[in-house]
């Protein structure tokens, strides 16, 4: 069996850009930066959203972590979660800014009281583990429920792990196959756990866990599973 750990996903997502800045190949253009600052500076949240992932990734201005802080924090203020969570990233990174493991618990938690999911299941890695927070396997799966019924595939994955390992919950590998079968190709150890678990399970275990992962999936028809864990341009 594969004892995957997990470690804090990281990403600083991106969303529909403003009218102004939606053509990545000339966006670096000063005529259309100009037109994509004007519209952020006027306080279009996308606009600054895009702004910040244009100065992280580098691509087609020279990268520049204060810039893009800036202007994340500028759609903070008005309350974008997404936005919110990439300050924890900044903080948990030390990106431009003084490396702060606490500094960037706050953030994910604000991100992910907003019901932001990758803030949601990264609290809950740091109450599993005691990262920050004091250890708290129930916290840990509450934040992993919650991030998993919004489509976050590693929240998914570690229910499987702690429904395999008997991590604060009671054991149960019926529970724990369905989790990872739940994940499907959303966490490349998913399938493999899923597979391993097998060996140890009856043929009517097997066929439960995969009548409930169906069943998961049927009652959520409208949810769509996030993609894997990536690192955009300029990271890992």
């Amino acid at each position: 069996m594969n004892k995957y750990f997990l470690i804090i996903v990281l990403l600083l997502a991106s969303g529909p850009l403003a009218a102004a800045c939606n053509n990545p190949s000339s966006i670096s253009k000063a005529p259309n930066i100009a037109a994509c600052i004007a519209a952020a500076n006027s306080g279009d949240i996308e606009a600054q959203l895009a702004l910040g992932k244009l100065y992280i990734d580098g691509l087609t201005v020279p990268q520049n972590y204060e810039e893009s802080l800036k202007w994340f924090r500028k759609a903070a203020d008005q309350g974008s979660a997404r936005a919110i969570y990439n300050i924890g990233v900044f903080y948990d990174r030390g990106y431009g800014v003084e490396k702060s493991f606490e500094k960037a618990a706050e953030w994910y938690q604000k991100a992910a009281d907003a019901g932001y999911p990758f803030a949601l299941y990264n609290i809950g890695v740091m109450y599993e583990y005691g990262q920050i927070f004091p250890k708290d396997l129930d916290k840990a799966r509450g934040y992993y429920l919650q991030a998993a019924e919004k489509g976050e595939p590693s929240a998914q994955f570690s229910l499987g792990l702690l429904y395999e390992k008997g991590l604060g919950v009671e054991q149960d590998l019926v529970k724990a196959y369905m989790w990872w079968d739940i994940t499907g190709e959303g966490h490349r150890y998913a399938a493999h756990n899923r597979d391993s678990l097998e060996e140890d399970m009856t043929p009517e275990q097997i066929a439960e866990a995969k009548q409930l992962a169906r069943d998961w999936w049927t009652q959520r028809p409208h949810l769509k599973q996030l993609p894997p864990e990536t690192y955009q341009p300029g990271f890992e």
